[in-house]
C-alpha cells in the first residue's frame, strides 16, 4: 500500500547532482492523496515546504495578472485624453557628441605629429642643419598637438552624456495620458477582480468544486435578470442557471449577501438579490 499524504504536505525531498549544474533538491507537492505539485530547486538550506509556498504565492500572483489582462483589461488604454507636457526625456547631448567629433582629430593629429617626430630621429637626411630644422619643427607640432588634445579632453569632462530632450531640442513636447482618468480605470478594474474573488471564494462553499467554482462564477455573471429600482430598495433577479446543482450554490450565495446588503456608491438603497423560480 502507498503512502497516504495529507492535503497539503509536502514529500522527503530526495537530491540529485547533475552536470554544469550541481547538487539540487526535487520537491513534490501533494494535495489530498496526488502530487499535484514539482520542483527541482539548487536551495539546500530552506524548509521545503517554505519554498512550496513561496513558488506557490509566486504562480498566483502571475494567474492574477494573466486574468486581470484577459478579462478586464488592465493593460487596455480606454482613454486617450493626454496632457502636452515638456519633453525631458534623456538624450545624448550633442554638444559632447561635437566635443568627442573634435577630441578624436586632435589625438589623430598628436599621433601623426609623433610619429613624424620618430621617422626623423632616425632619418638620415642630411645636411644636418635640414634634419635639425625640421625635428624642431616636428618637436613643436607635437607640444601643439598636445596642448590641442588636453584642451578638448578638459572640454569633454565638463559636458554631461545626456540632457533633456526639449533642451537639445528646445519646445519639444510629449503626450502625456491624463494619470488621473487611467488611475481610476485601474482602480475599477481591481475592485471589479477582487469581486469576482470574493464571489467565487464564497460561491464555492456551496458549490465544493474547487477546479471549475471560477469559471461558474464568472458564466453567472452573464445570467440574464432584471432590475428593479425603488425609492427605498434595488432589487435583482437573476434567471438561475441549467443546472440545478449549480442553481442551489447561486441560491445559498445570494442569501448570504441578502445578510448584509451591499450598496451603490453614494446610494443608500440596499441591493438584494433573488433568482426566479423554476
Amino acid at each position: 500500500m502507498g503512502t497516504v499524504w495529507p492535503p497539503g504536505s509536502c514529500s522527503p525531498m530526495s537530491r540529485s547532482s547533475f552536470p554544469e549544474y550541481g547538487t539540487c533538491r526535487q520537491l513534490t507537492l501533494f494535495e489530498h492523496g496526488k502530487p499535484v505539485l514539482q520542483v527541482l530547486t539548487s536551495q539546500q538550506n530552506a524548509p521545503a515546504a517554505a519554498l512550496l509556498i513561496w513558488l506557490r504565492a509566486r504562480w498566483r500572483i502571475e494567474n492574477a495578472f494573466k486574468d486581470l489582462a484577459h478579462n478586464y483589461g488592465i493593460d487596455w488604454l480606454c482613454d486617450y485624453t493626454a496632457d502636452l507636457i515638456p519633453d525631458i526625456t534623456p538624450v545624448a547631448n550633442p554638444a559632447r557628441t561635437a566635443t568627442k567629433k573634435l577630441r578624436d582629430t586632435a589625438k589623430t593629429d598628436h599621433e601623426n605629429a609623433q610619429k613624424t617626430l620618430a621617422a626623423l630621429t632616425t632619418s638620415t637626411l642630411r645636411p644636418i642643419a635640414t634634419l635639425n630644422k625640421q625635428i624642431v619643427t616636428a618637436q613643436h607640432n607635437v607640444t601643439k598637438t598636445a596642448a590641442t588634445l588636453h584642451k578638448h579632453e578638459q572640454n569633454l569632462k565638463k559636458i554631461p552624456a545626456k540632457i533633456p530632450a526639449n533642451k537639445a531640442k528646445p519646445g519639444l513636447l510629449r503626450a502625456l495620458p491624463a494619470t488621473k482618468r487611467r488611475t481610476l480605470q485601474l482602480v475599477l478594474r481591481l475592485l471589479a477582480y477582487n469581486s469576482e474573488l470574493f464571489l467565487a471564494d464564497h460561491l464555492n462553499t456551496y458549490l465544493k468544486d474547487p477546479n471549475e467554482y471560477r469559471t461558474h462564477t464568472r458564466n453567472f455573471l452573464h445570467l440574464p435578470g432584471t432590475i428593479t429600482y425603488t425609492p427605498t430598495h434595488i432589487t435583482v433577479t437573476l434567471q438561475p442557471p441549467a443546472n440545478p446543482r449549480l442553481t442551489k450554490a447561486l441560491t445559498h450565495l445570494t442569501e448570504e449577501l441578502n445578510h448584509t446588503p451591499p450598496h451603490l456608491p453614494g446610494d443608500h438603497r440596499p441591493i438584494s438579490y433573488h433568482i426566479t423560480p423554476n
